[in-house]
């Protein structure tokens, strides 16, 4: 750690000195940090290792991208599991320094305090902040997901791959998160924002039970029932984010936010956040949303006019994000190195609007992403010409390319960019 301490301090003047180019804004408000081009389609660069610094030629090879983020993995075996947000800035100045128009960010967890963040280990384990994170009738309601994903164990990090889940209702661990974990980063010159994951944990954990551990410290929020005090979890929720856009918004940079909520209440949701609540409050601030797991043939599903999963209505949601000029990260999990993007890049194409990024990948990790040809080519399409049309044939016109998203077959939708050179349609069967 003391070696990457001191690269960091090191690369912290390369990286101020950095002036990013003036951009235009998506919203009403303080503007985005760097400029949006159209010109080229946006994919984004999500991955990380654990095992040495990206190599001259992967910090090649990110640089065609639009932008770039740091996983939580990045070098976590190196950091022995402590303070891995070190290595990640590390990272991200020498990224950043090579490619100094791109923009960068970081990971850091929203609804969960993972032992790997020196400013949750800090508390994580000491009774005075117990309530600090949500609680079981024996002990707090906890996370193994980054052992899992690690491939390690608690034993073998210390602990420090657990992760408890923030109270939310709790004023005083509201005021903690954005001092301890928000501020640092919100001051630290390398970076362009901060990816914060599992927003939505902040709130529905109560209804999730993982590990069997059932919420008993957020008063009138217990299963079965859910009553009103687990609004508590969401206000909270709410204001933590504002205060951390607004924060970040100050020096320069823009949190995006993973799987915020809907603008559609889902039929299976207890604890519900109405993601018109949150952009209400979000008004006059920069911020990003962010989907995971968003493929076309199931882009209707949990929609009214689609499959009834009980899932979130994705594609409505980001046309509705759309609509209201919020930007976002639209990230499609590929089932392997080969598989045909064209399908999904159209469905991200219906709601393409200043500041949205896609990302296709099999993982998270280096080798998760390959440069897919299909990306230089939907470079041509340029701007959109108007809003998508309505389904169950969803078209939206590009200068120089229109996509297609048939929703005919309500269960698998369908995907297909039309360019103007090519006039030969890929379709998804």
């Amino acid at each position: 750690m003391i070696l990457a301490k001191a690269l960091i301090l090191n690369l912290l003047v390369v990286a101020a000195a950095t002036t990013p180019a003036a951009p235009k804004p998506a919203q009403a408000g303080t503007a985005f940090p760097w400029a949006y081009d159209w010109s080229k389609f946006p994919t984004a660069w999500f991955a990380a290792n654990d095992t040495v610094w990206e190599s001259a030629e992967q910090i090649a090879a990110i640089g065609k991208y639009s932008m770039a983020i740091l996983g939580w993995q990045h070098l976590d075996n190196a950091a022995n599991w402590t303070a891995v947000v070190y290595l990640q800035l590390t990272q991200a100045a020498i990224i950043k320094d090579a490619h100094p128009k791109m923009p960068v960010f970081v990971y850091c967890g929203f609804g969960f305090a993972f032992g790997l963040n020196s400013g949750t280990w800090a508390i994580m384990n000491d009774p005075v902040y117990k309530d600090f994170f949500l609680q079981s009738s024996d002990g707090p309601v906890f996370t193994q997901t980054n052992c899992q994903q690690g491939h390690t164990s608690p034993g073998a990090t210390g602990g420090r791959c657990i992760g408890h889940f923030w109270n939310m209702a709790n004023a005083s661990a509201r005021d903690y998160f954005v001092e301890k974990l928000v501020e640092p980063l919100a001051t630290a010159p390398m970076i362009d924002g901060v990816f914060y994951d599992a927003f939505n944990y902040g709130y529905d954990i109560p209804e999730v039970h993982p590990w069997n551990k059932m919420t008993v410290n957020v008063p009138n929020c217990t299963f079965p029932d859910f009553g009103s005090g687990c609004d508590a979890l969401v206000s909270g929720t709410i204001d933590v984010a504002v205060r951390t856009a607004k924060l970040l918004n100050s020096h320069n940079k823009v949190p995006m936010y993973a799987n915020v909520g809907t603008f559609l209440e889902p039929s299976r949701q207890k604890i519900w956040m109405n993601e018109t609540r949150l952009a209400d409050a979000l008004e006059g601030t920069q911020w990003m949303s962010y989907y995971e797991s968003a493929r076309a043939e199931s882009m209707l599903d949990g929609c009214p006019e689609g499959k009834q999963t009980g899932s979130w209505c994705i594609l409505g949601n980001m046309l509705q994000e759309s609509k209201l000029g919020i930007p976002s990260g639209v990230h499609t999990y590929l089932k392997n190195n080969t598989e045909n993007q064209l399908p999904h890049m159209a469905a991200f194409m219906l709601s393409r609007n200043d500041y949205w990024y896609y990302f296709g990948s099999t993982g998270w990790w280096d080798n998760s992403f390959h440069w897919d040809e299909n990306w230089d080519k939907a470079s041509s399409c340029g701007m959109a010409k108007g809003p998508s049309s309505a389904g169950p044939v969803y078209k939206r016109a590009f200068e120089h390319c229109e996509v297609t998203l048939d929703c005919t077959q309500n269960d698998f939708c369908r995907g297909d960019i039309s360019f103007e050179a090519d006039t030969s349609k890929v379709m998804m069967v």
